[in-house]
């Protein structure tokens, strides 16, 4: 059993689960026993309200299941077999360690997710080394999904159904199954048990957050007559995604049928020749497949007028359950220039505010945070091609700054160039750092085993008058010094730590204001010594 006493010096005292306490130690004679969660082959997964702007950051009544073939692998983060989401919707999981992958044995993971008021989810993480995975699965609460975002899910059932998304603008998307439509995986595989299928609509401004790598750029797109095509950027009328899964944990990927799906177009949004769209147009047509990776170019639909409303729409028939896309191309630079920033930073943790502006215009092209430690590299590629110039500014993406005067200028530069550019960036007064030093205090005679030590202590912050806990740092056995740049001196925060999100997080600090550079975690406890 540990004995562990954490106490942050001078300002930072610590609460534990919700009570106060003054700057004495407050935790004497309170034993805590922690196991410390195992570090190889690990996934923490974050799931989250889908919708930024919503109250609700956690979905209620969470519950999650391990499924698929290779579930019997996968266990908690300290090796047990218990597992469930933390309060805030955090799950640890972790390949049991006597069973590790590899690329001669790689492990599925597969998650079921459901929530009162959300549609159900399955997530799958194919993981071939023992390297960690830290990822977020947003959830969509079906009464309010994000901006931009449209989407309906039913149980499969063999009876004729048809799903129909709300409307957006007041376009929406409609799939319409026959009877006895059956489901399948990729490998012809029948769904068995609990099924769900789900229709998703999605507007070009928000589509690169669903679309699959994350992106509406492509670099491996395939043509109808299956030659690969230059890189490129979707420049879309509009979005949408069949789904299917079977909570045992198959990823659905083929009816036994073609089905049958309407999408409507948004209105106003123009060609790129200019034009508004207009009945009869032939517009491109795009799928996703999945074992290639790649968007492959279909037949090009025509646009139909919905005498009702006087909606532009096209219907098509389809077996595949993936993304799709209506929307015209751009050609994008493969490679573009590379920038090497030359600055007097050095372990700077914090990112700052650049932007692309074109060259001839001035008109901003890109906004982006880059690494400015001494020697970072940062390179655009994927862009349409312009000349444009770098700027880089003061502001920073913790807590914000100078957006208009820019540190640095490049010259102009085409986004096709494969030039690697020199940007020569010198700060008059580096940022701030804080540091957070684990100290153990053992009896007058002995001194620290390091291997007694919880293997990490992980440590986040949150502004007073916000709602989100931000990661600071994470102290490690033989690291117990660490500094950070993301917190500024002056401004009142909370603090919270422990050896593992999974469990919660039982160390809390109440409003603080910063008013030094060093804090302290001490440690008095003859179990941590030798």
């Amino acid at each position: 059993m540990k004995k562990v006493f954490y106490r942050f010096s001078t300002l930072l005292c610590l609460s534990l689960m919700g009570i106060s306490f003054g700057c004495e130690n407050p935790f004497e004679g309170i034993e805590f026993q922690f196991k410390d969660p195992l570090t190889q082959a690990t996934l923490h997964i974050q799931y989250t309200d889908a919708n930024a702007g919503s109250r609700i950051k956690t979905p209620p009544n969470l519950q999650v299941a391990v499924v698929g073939e290779d579930a019997r692998r996968i266990k908690n983060l300290t090796g047990g077999e218990l597992i469930k989401p933390s309060s805030e919707g955090f799950l640890g999981l972790a390949v049991d360690p006597q069973d590790l992958p590899s690329s001669q044995d790689p492990v599925n993971v597969t998650v079921w997710a459901e929530a009162t008021g959300y549609l159900s989810r399955l997530s799958q993480w194919q993981l071939s080394t023992p390297n960690n995975v830290t990822t977020t699965v947003p959830l969509i609460n079906s009464s309010q999904p994000p901006t931009g975002v449209a989407a309906s899910q039913q149980d499969h059932t063999t009876a004729a159904h048809t799903i129909q998304t709300a409307a957006i603008n007041g376009a929406n998307a409609q799939w319409v199954l026959p009877q006895n439509t059956a489901l399948s995986t990729i490998d012809g595989q029948s769904a068995r048990g609990e099924t769900k299928t789900t229709l998703y609509y999605y507007t070009p401004q928000v589509a690169s957050t669903y679309l699959p790598n994350n992106s509406i750029r492509s670099f491996n797109g395939i043509g109808q007559n299956g030659q690969k095509l230059p890189a490129f950027i979707f420049e879309g009328l509009v979005f949408f995604q069949l789904e299917g899964f079977t909570r045992e944990g198959q990823l659905l990927r083929r009816t036994s049928a073609p089905t049958e799906v309407s999408v409507a177009i948004q209105p106003n949004k123009r060609l790129l020749n200019g034009q508004l769209p207009k009945e009869g147009d032939s517009i491109p047509f795009w799928m996703f497949d999945v074992t290639r990776n790649a968007w492959v170019q279909q037949a090009p639909l025509r646009l139909q007028r919905n005498a009702q409303n006087n909606q532009l729409f096209v219907k098509t028939q389809l077996s595949q359950l993936t993304h799709y896309a209506l929307a015209e191309t751009q050609d994008i630079c493969e490679v573009g220039p590379t920038f090497r920033f030359q600055t007097n930073l050095s372990g700077v943790d914090i990112l700052y505010y650049a932007k692309l502006v074109d060259a001839t215009t001035n008109q901003t092209v890109y906004e982006t945070y880059v690494n400015l430690n001494n020697g970072a590299q940062r390179t655009f590629s994927g862009m349409i091609q312009r000349k444009v110039k770098l700027q880089v500014f003061r502001a920073n993406n913790y807590y914000g700054g100078d957006q208009t005067t820019p540190v640095y200028v490049s010259e102009a530069v085409d986004l096709c160039d494969t030039r690697t550019i020199n940007a020569p960036i010198s700060f008059e007064r580096p940022p701030s750092k804080v540091s957070v030093q684990l100290d153990v205090i053992c009896p007058q005679g002995r001194q620290v085993d390091e291997a007694k030590l919880p293997a990490e202590l992980r440590v986040q912050y949150q502004i007073v008058g916000t709602d989100d806990w931000v990661d600071l740092i994470t102290i490690y056995r033989t690291v117990r010094t660490v500094a950070s740049n993301r917190l500024e001196i002056g401004k009142r925060y909370r603090f919270r730590a422990t050896p593992n999100p999974a469990i919660g997080w039982p160390f809390t600090q109440k409003d603080t204001t910063l008013q030094q550079t060093l804090y302290k975690i001490d440690i008095e406890s003859d179990t941590f010594c030798k």
